[in-house]
């Protein structure tokens, strides 16, 4: 009997979702079928090679290949865009993210938001990180990577009281060490940090102005910490690090009271 010609050949879209989620079922228990898919394509991602803003295939491409709906794709997609490993953009195909941690980074926020006694633990966290990225920066950084921070703390220097500038050239300063230590897993946990601090930052160096405190310390603070990365002295530049956070930690301590008053 011949077929009309809106049949299509095999199974509909739902049936092989069903089939392949049988299939792939992980020690017998049933495994999502949007989870195996973004599984498949975070691999596809680092086997691949790509790079944040590469261009991943269609939805329906994704589909053919891994013989599943379109749905199933948009629900794998979905995972990805909110882990942050992918960008999804209405109308246009879904580029590789940042390939940082969104969901810690969303975690830090909600954990700071609903429990301000956290910003200690943060503290500490941030402490530990970025003393350990100087001290591999002054391990690793290249010359041109060491010409780059001093042109950073050059613009800091420069911007004197105003915030608005201040504040952005300070983390631009601070993300050119994390990007020369070396270590891709502590430079994407500091520019999480960097993201969610960046406000609090500025909040704190606000009130610390409003107190007729000046800048003078965390310039000389910054100052010694580039010159101990361009000496190839990684204690010194882990202590320098340090000492930077712990006197951020006094803004946050000044917005505390500052919000409590």
């Amino acid at each position: 009997m011949a077929r009309s010609g809106t049949e299509v050949d095999g199974p509909a879209p739902a049936a092989r979702d069903d089939r392949l989620t049988r299939r792939l079922s992980d020690h017998g228990r049933r495994v999502p079928l949007g989870v195996q898919v973004a599984e498949r394509i975070r691999a596809d991602i680092s086997k691949g090679g790509l790079q944040p803003g590469d261009e991943l295939p269609s939805e329906s491409e994704y589909g053919e290949r891994f013989d599943v709906s379109q749905r199933v794709v948009r629900d794998a997609l979905r995972t990805l865009n909110n882990e942050g490993i992918i960008s999804t953009r209405q109308g246009k195909r879904a580029v590789v993210g940042s390939l940082r941690p969104a969901a810690m980074g969303n975690y830090i926020r909600f954990l700071v938001d609903t429990d301000p006694a956290a910003i200690d633990e943060l503290m500490d966290f941030r402490a530990l990180l970025e003393g350990h990225a100087a001290r591999l920066a002054a391990e690793r950084a290249s010359d041109d990577d060491i010409a780059e921070m001093k042109r950073a703390l050059n613009r800091v220097l420069e911007t004197g009281d105003d915030l608005e500038a201040r504040v952005p050239a300070d983390l631009r300063l601070h993300e050119l060490i994390s990007q020369s230590c070396g270590n891709r897993l502590v430079d994407s946990m500091l520019q999480v940090l960097s993201e969610t601090l960046a406000e609090e930052r500025r909040r704190g160096a606000q009130i610390t102005r409003s107190k007729g405190i000046g800048h003078d310390e965390t310039n000389q603070q910054h100052v010694a910490l580039v010159e101990a990365i361009a000496a190839r002295d990684g204690d010194a530049a882990e202590r320098r690090a340090v000492e930077i956070v712990q006197r951020a930690l006094g803004y946050w301590s000044a917005a505390a009271r500052h919000d409590g008053s």
